[in-house]
């Protein structure tokens, strides 16, 4: 079973973005599965990704995406923004 990682911010989608997250979440599982030798990947950001990393920054504009595995099945990200 997989154990929790420890977190230091998560945060809440509201339900209708839903289908957003689903659609990311899936595009960086078939990355991973077409390069499973790596262990972290930079892509553009979706768009719900810019609504929800930019609450955490007011005024700063979102670069791009760390995606890091985890372990098998998950993954963290990391919004990288420009330089203020």
């Amino acid at each position: 079973m997989n154990e929790p990682v420890n977190s230091p911010r998560v945060l809440k989608m509201h339900p209708e973005m839903g289908y957003l997250a689903d659609e990311q979440m899936d595009a960086d599982r078939e990355w991973f599965f077409h390069h499973p030798f790596a262990t972290k990947y930079y892509r553009k950001p979706f768009e719900s990704e810019v609504i929800e990393f930019c609450e955490l920054e007011p005024g700063r504009k979102l670069k791009k995406i760390l995606v890091t595995k985890v372990s098998e099945g998950a993954r963290s990200r990391r919004p990288i923004f420009y330089d203020a």
